[in-house]
């Protein structure tokens, strides 16, 4: 899908920063912080422009915010919220290259406990060593 048609999906304006900023999460297989956009869009999107898009993709769940062991806050392109915002998966994210998988979702009963708990927002990231940096260090 093109992230034109995802911006309209979601009532966002369409921008060529917006649409910038979000092909680049599209093309990205790694967790991206704010630093690594305002290093990519040094001179060209401000920092407060940034971080009002990073705000408004993840609450439209275009985005996934993702806060590691060691508090870095990054966000990863959300394929599967496209279909179903109230889709809830975990994240994987290595340690060592930052690859970022979406894990399959949540079994159903796990589901229907935390619908009776009313949750808005379910960020769950499993670290680890991928394997193939695992075999790197072999």
């Amino acid at each position: 899908m093109e992230a034109s048609v995802i911006l309209k999906m979601n009532a966002c304006r369409v921008t060529q920063h917006r649409l910038d900023v979000l092909n680049y999460f599209m093309q990205s297989k790694i967790a991206l912080t704010q630093g690594d956009l305002e290093d990519k869009f040094k001179n060209k999107i401000d920092r407060v422009s940034l971080y009002r898009m990073l705000h408004s993709f993840s609450e439209k769940k275009i985005l996934c915010k993702l806060v590691d062991s060691k508090g870095t806050l990054s966000y990863v392109f959300d394929k599967h919220s496209l279909d179903n915002k109230d889709h809830f998966h975990p994240h994987y994210k290595c340690k060592s290259c930052n690859d970022v998988i979406e894990l399959p979702e949540l079994p159903e009963s796990y589901m229907k406990q935390l619908k009776k708990l009313n949750i808005d927002e379910l960020n769950i990231l499993v670290e680890g060593t991928c394997d193939e940096c695992q075999n790197k260090n072999e």
